[in-house]
């Protein structure tokens, strides 16, 4: 084991040190006084675990193949961004647009997440045991997102592909467009009952229910457009320069 003291890097350099590490054969790490440093942990490849004993910022283990990060803190926006494969364990919250895009592998939350967990996703798996914000799995294209708190509005917007799992008993109140909730089929309560026993996770598969893109019909993908005070809509609408 060794550990690293990132008040002494950019994140930049970090990174290096952290591959170069794990191209020798080092297989765990320990990276203290990280103070919400953005770009921690990405583009990592192999095998390798890497505990970060502090919070971290944006992009944290994106673009990442392979090893196992934890954090032992808070995790800002866009965590996980295009993983491929590994884990990524954060155990407070993070900020929003966790899980964006990955392709794999398993990011599990212990506290909330913000708005568009888990959006156009394709792979692998989310797990969020607190709650999270609105647009959840919005776009996604696969995967499971697995949400044991409350739900935010229009969960599951736009879903293409993948599945939401929820035992929210509002959720039904709570969907967006081009999807329906549905029951759990045996077969998906037995991958929960194993993702729950591996991240020790106390949660009964039965009272999930699942979140699933439209089969049939016309997708309406719904736009969405910012809301100006009205003079600035004005000048917007002419084209001009938009100032708030």
């Amino acid at each position: 084991m060794e550990n690293l003291d990132a008040a002494c890097y950019k994140s930049s350099e970090l990174n290096e040190i952290i591959k170069a590490k794990m191209r020798d054969g080092l297989q765990d790490i320990v990276i203290r006084n990280s103070h919400s440093m953005h770009n921690m942990c990405v583009g990592l490849t192999g095998q390798g675990n890497i505990t970060i004993e502090d919070s971290t910022g944006l992009y944290t283990a994106s673009f990442m193949e392979g090893p196992r990060v934890v954090v032992e803190g808070n995790v800002g926006w866009y965590a996980g961004d295009d993983m491929m494969s590994g884990e990524l364990i954060i155990k407070k919250n993070t900020g929003c647009n966790v899980g964006a895009y990955i392709n794999g592998g398993t990011i599990v939350i212990y506290g909330s997440t913000g708005s568009r967990v888990g959006y156009g996703m394709k792979g692998g798996s989310i797990i969020v045991c607190g709650n999270a914000g609105r647009w959840a799995a919005q776009m996604s294209m696969g995967g499971n997102l697995i949400i044991l708190g409350e739900l935010g509005q229009q969960a599951g917007e736009s879903m293409y592909k993948g599945a939401v799992f929820t035992r929210d008993t509002n959720a039904v109140n709570k969907l967006g467009g081009n999807v329906f909730l549905d029951e759990a089929t045996p077969e998906e309560r037995v991958m929960l009952k194993e993702l729950f026993d591996q991240y020790e996770i106390s949660a009964d598969p039965s009272e999930f229910k699942v979140i699933r893109p439209a089969t049939s019909g016309r997708h309406k993908y719904v736009l969405f457009k910012p809301v100006l005070k009205p003079k600035a809509a004005k000048k917007f609408a002419r084209g001009g320069e938009f100032r708030e």
